[in-house]
């Protein structure tokens, strides 16, 4: 009897713990106001389905009646071996597999009883100490006087598990973290000379960065001060809005107008890696839901490599025609940037302190560029 009842335990806390996490709680688990179906078997047992609609129960042929027996009997296999000890103090772990959770996602639960026997006077008291992921806990105690046994099973409420749940994050806080972000955007040229530079295609000139970026939180967990910096994979696209190529003329670079040409498309692009340092102010919602963000800094980098490409049609044809160079543009980079959002919506923006291209070896241009960050 007492294992069947360490047993409806163990299911009451995996319940509990799946109610913790955002689902039903046990009481509307067990309203009054479901509909229930009693299941009899031959051998006397009795199987029961508590159902609020007629869906949950269509929905119950996908579950595995054997699978679930099976897990049941290796619960019992295990509390048995955990009597069977000659130990005082016993723990026992088992594991709850949930096939599809409720975001479809599949879902393990952990739970683990440690058993500390004790003697009352002529009572034998056992307490038992579910725990699940260990950030969730049920204490049961079960006390044996003769034939009679007594359970008291001691649910926390939300306010004793949100406790708990903090005092885990304290302890496993991380000040530092990696965090992946992309940034996509859009190019265009500033403080540039007049008639040096062509106008630029906008949707054409388009900025694309993959970040691998490392948040320092600095005053404690609960500090919205930020320094991020990090690893920035940028590719920078300038489509011109004229029939125009990049010529490179005694190591200077111009842009020449071809008045006989009708191009599809006209861009010089180039790559770069480049190291940011920006402090940010991160405010949290209520709920731990991110709020507003703001953050502003500088970064400098080095150029990986450029290249030219034209798209012409000829004879009928179209064609291609790309070109790997440096085109005197500049190899070191420096500048500012800064992020500004809400939830999950930032802004992003940089801008090029240096001149795009070397100098006295091309037209003198800054580069700015803005955009959504995603993913962060």
């Amino acid at each position: 009897m007492k294992r069947v009842l360490l047993i409806m335990a163990i299911f009451m806390a995996t319940a509990t713990g799946v109610s913790a996490k955002g689902g039903p709680t046990l009481a509307e688990r067990l309203n009054p106001g479901q509909d229930t179906i009693v299941v009899k078997m031959a051998n006397g047992a009795k199987m029961i389905l508590q159902l609020e609609n007629i869906k949950q129960l269509q929905a119950f042929q996908n579950y595995s009646l054997d699978s679930l027996m099976r897990e049941l009997n290796q619960y019992v296999e295990r509390v048995d071996q955990m009597e069977n000890t000659n130990q005082e103090s016993k723990e026992m772990v088992v594991t709850f597999n949930k096939d599809k959770a409720a975001d479809g996602k599949s879902e393990q639960i952990t739970v683990t009883v440690q058993e500390d026997p004790k003697k009352k006077g002529d009572l034998k008291v056992e307490r038992h100490e579910i725990r699940i992921n260990k950030t969730f806990k049920i204490d049961v105690e079960v006390e044996e006087d003769g034939d009679d046994t007594k359970v008291n099973v001691n649910v926390p409420d939300k306010a004793e598990r949100d406790s708990t749940r903090a005092a885990y994050k304290e302890a496993h806080y991380k000040s530092t973290k990696f965090n992946f972000d992309v940034d996509l955007g859009l190019n265009n040229f500033v403080d540039a000379e007049d008639n040096q530079v062509p106008d630029l295609k906008p949707l054409g000139s388009r900025y694309v960065s993959l970040n691998l970026h490392l948040n320092s939180q600095i005053g404690g967990r609960k500090s919205p001060f930020y320094l991020v910096t990090g690893l920035e994979f940028a590719f920078n696209n300038y489509m011109f809005d004229e029939d125009v190529i990049v010529v490179d003329n005694n190591n200077v670079t111009s842009f020449v107008v071809v008045p006989d040409r009708n191009f599809e498309k006209s861009k010089l692009t180039h790559s770069s890696v480049n190291i940011p340092l920006m402090p940010m102010l991160k405010f949290k919602r209520d709920g731990g839901k991110d709020g507003f963000k703001i953050g502003a800094g500088g970064f400098a980098g080095y150029r990986l490599g450029s290249h030219t490409k034209l798209k012409f049609e000829e004879d009928g044809r179209s064609e291609k025609d790309k070109a790997r160079d440096n085109f005197n543009l500049s190899d070191f980079q420096y500048g500012l940037e800064g992020v500004i959002g809400y939830g999950g919506l930032d802004l992003f923006v940089k801008y090029n302190m240096n001149d795009l291209f070397k100098e006295n070896r091309g037209p003198q241009a800054n580069v700015i560029s803005f955009g959504l960050r995603l993913l962060n």
